[in-house]
């Protein structure tokens, strides 16, 4: 039996007491253990590496990251830094620093550990209420999806964050989260407002738009708003998570090209986040309004299998797994 630990973020709410550690059995796609090892208010994305564990944070009307020794059993807390006015949207880990994007702020953040505690290190200012919704990596560019602003903006890390190009997309659209193939020829980005899938031919700074597709099937109706993106460790199959229809919808790729394979029941409401372990056999959901994490089987052809697992965790958002790096 091969167990991967795992963390997932909660929502605001008065029902929501922290972050979790969850097991995966990477095997059988069972899940276990939920046990809250950072009972701290809207701590909604958290990102692991190498033992350590950052994760979003407020306390006493201010808001920032938490780092916490994850090697420990009791996730003790290293430290924290509180320097935000709203709670950052998302983590990420980049060469041994973390960078958060806060979507009310409008900036991202880059921190380090230093000397077992946190240190701010840049603060990349955007503009407030910008929606910056992710730190997303190019080489040496940094991609930051602007939701509010319709862009993703683009800068230089070998030169000290200098802007370094725009995507402009048509007003409404929302782009939210993106994620490159392998050899970063391809970038998929889906946007939370127009919910589509927009798919460039990528040769440096050269972004080029070769197709846009939708999220949602022709008969849906109601609130829709994609979340999260993310490529199968295969390269083969994009999965999206859409939150009020309560869909994961799967691409199969094709020459680097999304083709509509399947719309799945996310067998919750809200799906927030999605994950997949190294070897792709199974797909862990975040269903943050039916206080759910699902474990889904997937078939060889890369759609959304029946249910394997679930645990009940109050308002679950982001996930991380013990094997991101």
């Amino acid at each position: 039996m091969s167990l991967i630990n795992g963390y997932v973020g909660t929502y605001a709410s008065p029902d929501a007491p922290g972050t979790y550690r969850f097991t995966l059995d990477a095997d059988t796609g069972v899940l276990s253990a939920p046990a809250l090892v950072y009972p701290q208010a809207n701590t909604k994305y958290a990102a692991w590496h190498g033992g350590l564990l950052a994760t979003v944070t407020e306390s006493g009307g201010r808001s920032g990251l938490a780092l916490l020794d994850a090697s420990d059993p009791g996730c003790p807390v290293l430290d924290s830094v509180l320097t935000e006015d709203a709670t950052a949207c998302f983590l990420t880990w980049h060469e041994g620093r973390i960078y958060s994007a806060n979507y009310h702020d409008g900036h991202v953040l880059i921190y380090e550990p230093a000397c077992g505690g946190l240190r701010l290190v840049r603060r990349l200012e955007i503009g407030a209420e910008a929606g910056c919704h992710q730190a997303l990596f190019h080489g040496r560019w940094l991609l930051v999806p602007c939701l509010c602003l319709d862009q993703v903006r683009i800068f230089d890390l070998e030169n000290g964050l200098a802007p370094a190009g725009t995507l402009n997309f048509p007003a409404g659209t929302g782009p939210r989260h993106g994620v490159f193939n392998a050899d970063h020829t391809r970038l998929y980005l889906v946007s939370e407002k127009s919910n589509q899938l927009f798919t460039y031919a990528v040769d440096g700074l050269s972004f080029t738009p070769v197709q846009a597709d939708t999220l949602l099937p022709p008969d849906c109706a109601g609130r829709a708003d994609a979340a999260a993106v993310r490529l199968s460790p295969d390269g083969k199959t994009l999965y999206v998570s859409v939150r009020g229809a309560d869909l994961i919808t799967v691409f199969r790729l094709e020459d680097g090209l999304p083709a509509l394979l399947q719309h799945a029941s996310s067998l919750g409401r809200d799906p927030w986040d999605l994950m997949l372990p190294p070897d792709g056999r199974f797909l862990l959901a975040s269903d943050r309004k039916s206080d759910a994490l699902v474990s889904f089987n997937l078939e060889p052809d890369g759609s959304v299998g029946p249910e394997r697992s679930r645990l009940t965790i109050p308002q679950c958002v982001g996930l991380t797994l013990e094997t991101m790096q």
